[in-house]
């Protein structure tokens, strides 16, 4: 009879890296994206970790610029690994490891966006829940509330813009690569984009920490 195979791991456990000692024997060549992903549809554990180690900045950074910082951040990024492990079996192109990655964040990040409006419209509070990330905070107090006027405004923003705006401005990504991550066509990313630059360009001139920033010129400064 033979064996059943292996499901890939699900589990918050799967996701635990295994620290090497002194005796530890020396690391393998790193893995390719095509093979960590068809050693991953092996249900190979230690690919799990590896798949962590690889892109965990990449999941970090973009929940951070999309989200904001804030208690639940860690949970978003296990959230994500854990729904990657759980859909790698649908994956037929391994090169298009990073891209996948990325599209299944985005999921995570828009569920979490809509779940944040669902709150404030059920306790009928307008109160900023994203929080601006640590690391990009200048010391400076005028750029400080800036920054948090700037993130006041996101949280203002329709879902949809605000991942088209986040994703193409505060994390950089190309235009392609932000319609791939949210699902949708270029011509449809560039509508998205269009309305939340407007958006954003005019609550930056009317709120008081930015109107001094956006009025030294700029992409979003007076047209």
């Amino acid at each position: 009879m033979m064996a059943p195979a292996r499901r890939p791991p699900t589990t918050r456990a799967a996701l635990r890296v295994i620290p090497g000692g002194a005796d530890a024997q020396a690391a393998p060549p790193a893995l390719s994206d095509v093979e960590l992903v068809a050693a991953l549809q092996r249900g190979d554990r230690e690919a799990a970790g590896a798949l962590v180690d690889r892109y965990g900045p990449l999941v970090n950074r973009l929940l951070l610029r999309t989200l904001g910082a804030g208690p639940d951040h860690d949970d978003r990024v296990q959230e994500s690994f854990i729904e990657c492990l759980r859909s790698v079996r649908s994956m037929r192109d391994g090169s298009m490891l990073r891209a996948w990655v990325t599209t299944i964040t985005v999921r995570v990040a828009r569920a979490e966006l809509r779940r944040r409006k669902l709150r404030r419209w059920l306790t009928l509070s307008p109160s900023v829940e994203s929080v601006a990330p640590e690391a990009s905070v200048d010391p400076d107090p005028e750029s400080r509330e800036a920054l948090r006027a700037a993130w006041r405004l996101l949280d203002a923003m329709p879902t949809e813009e605000r991942l088209a705006f986040t994703l193409r401005y505060v994390h950089g990504e190309e235009l392609t690569a932000v319609a791939e991550a949210v699902g949708c066509s270029l011509a449809t990313i560039k509508r998205r984009l269009s309305k939340a630059e407007a958006r954003f360009r005019e609550g930056a001139n009317a709120d008081p920490a930015l109107a001094p920033w956006v009025a030294r010129g700029g992409r979003w400064g007076s047209p």
